[in-house]
């Protein structure tokens, strides 16, 4: 999943949950919402 390659091994600093999504904060202001969209978990990353 190289999607993700810039997440992996970086210090995870907050875990948020507001309206029925998941906000993972890392440190370097990187950030991965989760989200179930019609049954299926979709994420987004910022910045990509």
């Amino acid at each position: 999943m190289t999607k993700f390659d810039g997440l992996r091994g970086q210090e995870l600093l907050e875990v948020e949950e507001k309206n029925g999504e998941i906000t993972l904060i890392f440190k370097d202001n990187r950030f991965l919402f989760i989200k179930l969209e019609n049954g299926k978990m979709v994420t987004t990353s910022i910045p990509e």
